[in-house]
């Protein structure tokens, strides 16, 4: 499977990268939709996951006080397991300045495929939207 990632530019990119969120938090993890669409929607900037012209999955990044944090990943259900994530991941840590801190919050599910990936646990898990999550964060790279 060929996965195209791209940086979002226009609004029906955006557009998709609502939908695939929506069809993932929304509807599949019931996450309530005040929670999944944040104050930080115009603050970050998103990436598209692209297979056969279809956006297929999305995530997002943006700077905080402690650094940079890669956030939303969602990938539509029929696409999981095929490196779509994979791919979006190395495509944004390709796009970031390692020396300044890179870190996300990774539902519990997931912390494996994000230690794969260089990513390292840190501190207690704790709940956000009523789903277990780790602090992880990616070695700098100074």
């Amino acid at each position: 499977m060929k996965v195209q990632v791209k940086i979002v530019k226009t609004q029906q990119e955006k557009a998709s990268v609502l939908s695939i969120r929506r069809e993932v938090f929304i509807k599949g993890l019931n996450i309530p939709e005040n929670i999944e669409i944040d104050a930080n929607e115009d603050k970050a900037t998103y990436v598209l996951a692209i297979v056969d012209g279809q956006s297929v999955g999305t995530a997002r990044w943006r700077k905080t006080d402690v650094g940079i944090k890669l956030e939303r990943f969602a990938v539509l259900d029929a696409y999981q397991s095929n490196g779509v994530g994979k791919k979006m991941t190395i495509f944004i840590l390709n796009h970031l300045d390692q020396s300044v801190l890179i870190y996300l919050h990774a539902q519990e599910s997931a912390i494996g495929f994000y230690e794969k990936l260089g990513f390292e646990s840190t501190g207690s898990k704790f709940e956000e939207a009523n789903i277990v999550h780790q602090k992880m964060i990616y070695p700098r790279g100074e």
